[in-house]
């Protein structure tokens, strides 16, 4: 390209055949600091190089070379489409495989966020997710790269290239300026996980009774090391809010108001459940492996949770019940002095007998049965109780020491199957229910084990009524003058 220098009045202009180019001023010779002639030259210069590289770009060589590099681009983006193809879904199924094997369940005590099928699930739609936007960024890398290799397309693919730069410049600038806050965080987040950690081990002690505190019970330890957790991970989570990114904007805060509200509404059911649980175990209403009864439940106590405990009956049916009604309920504890105090429990039973059987053989024969049961202790020494005269018989309470309330129930049985023994042993009918009919001529109750070989029901006596059954006897209305009366004294 033929460039002409041409000097006018004042200025300098640089024509390609007949078409002006530039113009260089006196003002622009003053700017630069240079004479007018070598800034003259300068700006040919600089032209024929732009043109040159123009001319050089749209040769046939250079559009064959880029056609070349678009192709073995091509051909990298394809086969790199097809290890995706291979490579994802055998990591899928290979995800699948480790359900409940590798892959655990995630949870915070005894509560379950997360199955190990759900995390399985989480993870597949997260590679999914991971998959789809490698193949996104690998075409929108290409076609940036193809569209910058021509010239007719090259401004599109520098406008590709110049929104990823800017967004790359954007996000380390943001990154950069976040750095004191981030700091902040990190120091938050390290003070509050070596403070829990030094509660642990403050706690631990106190459990395994290395560490004593007048007052503090060993038992206390774990609940009190779970509610100081959730107290510090709440206070740092309140200090590091404010250097949260983005906490500042009125979306986030309105986001966060409104999600306050919503648990406020839709949880005091579980506050109140939460409450009764801390109040009962500072109460020490029962530990775990207690036999206790609540409301119409009898059982052990099998968990102890924040909102709710679970009892497995004498049946092996668990029952959950919420704190709040634990709290607003009459619990028995059958296990709590036994654990403290090492006071035996005292199981009592009530027994009627008539008022035939003498009450000290009765005392005797009952306290036998006691003590010939299992589980009962010798010492102290069982006792009776004789707690009502009723209309029919006396009202006998037994009453007995026991180390092991969970066999409560074994014990009652073997407890009952014993009175009823001892009583057929010594001959004492247990009347229950009374008997409301004349014995005179019946069959005891007595098993007939406990009878001797030569019994025989006894016959009927009829002292009072012998005159309706006396053949000499003739009633009044016969004419007989003469009658005789029956001797009440005799008997058939």
């Amino acid at each position: 390209m033929l460039l002409v220098p041409v000097r006018g009045r004042g200025v300098t202009s640089i024509y390609a055949e007949d078409m002006v180019l530039l113009t260089v001023s006196e003002t622009d010779v003053k700017i630069s600091g240079k004479s007018r002639q070598a800034l003259v030259q300068e700006y040919m210069e600089t032209i024929r190089q732009a043109v040159g590289h123009y001319r050089q770009d749209r040769s046939l060589s250079s559009l064959i070379r880029g056609g070349l590099i678009d192709l073995l681009s091509t051909i990298a983006l394809i086969v790199t489409f097809i290890i995706f193809n291979n490579i994802f879904p055998r990591f899928y199924r290979w995800l699948d495989e480790q359900r409940n094997r590798r892959i655990p369940s995630i949870g915070i005590q005894n509560f379950e966020l997360l199955s190990s099928d759900q995390l399985s699930d989480l993870l597949l739609t997260l590679t999914s997710l991971l998959r789809l936007g490698l193949v996104l960024s690998l075409l929108y890398a290409y076609l940036s790269f193809s569209f910058s290799l021509f010239p007719a397309t090259q401004h599109l693919g520098n406008t590709l290239f110049g929104y990823v730069q800017t967004l790359s410049k954007t996000i380390w600038n943001t990154f950069v300026s976040y750095l004191p806050n981030l700091f902040t965080l990190a120091l938050i987040i390290a003070l509050t996980y070596y403070f829990i950690r030094f509660l642990k081990l403050i706690f631990a002690g106190i459990s395994r009774r290395a560490v004593s505190i007048q007052g503090f019970y060993p038992e206390w330890a774990e609940p009190t090391f779970r509610l100081l957790t959730y107290l510090t991970i709440a206070l740092g989570a309140a200090l590091a809010f404010p250097y949260l990114p983005g906490s500042e904007s009125p979306a986030f805060r309105g986001i966060s108001v409104f999600l306050g509200v919503l648990f406020s509404l839709g949880a005091t059911g579980a506050v109140a459940n939460i409450v009764a649980g801390i109040i009962l175990i500072y109460t020490r209403a029962f530990q775990v492996g207690d036999r206790v009864k609540v409301a119409d439940v009898l059982g052990d106590v099998e968990e102890k949770l924040l909102l709710v405990t679970r009892l497995r009956t004498l049946n092996n049916v668990l029952v959950t019940v919420p704190n709040s009604v634990l709290l607003s309920s009459n619990i028995i504890n059958f296990s709590a002095l036994i654990r403290d105090a090492n006071t035996p429990l005292i199981l009592h039973t009530t027994v009627t007998l008539g008022y035939d059987a003498p009450w000290r053989q009765i005392h005797q024969t009952l306290i036998a049965a006691a003590l010939a049961t299992p589980d009962i202790l010798p010492e102290p020494p069982p006792f009776v109780l004789q707690t009502a005269l009723n209309d029919f018989y006396v009202s006998y309470e037994l009453k007995a020491y026991t180390l092991e309330p969970e066999k409560m129930a074994q014990i009652y049985s073997s407890l009952h199957q014993n009175i009823q023994d001892q009583c057929n042993a010594v001959g004492i009918e247990i009347c229950s229910p009374h008997y409301a009919a004349v014995r005179d001529g019946n069959q005891t109750t007595i098993p007939a084990n406990y009878q001797g070989k030569d019994y025989t029901a006894p016959g009927f006596r009829l002292h009072p009524l012998a005159s309706l059954f006396n053949p000499a006897f003739k009633p009044a209305d016969s004419g007989d003058t003469a009658t005789s009366s029956p001797d009440p004294g005799d008997a058939y």
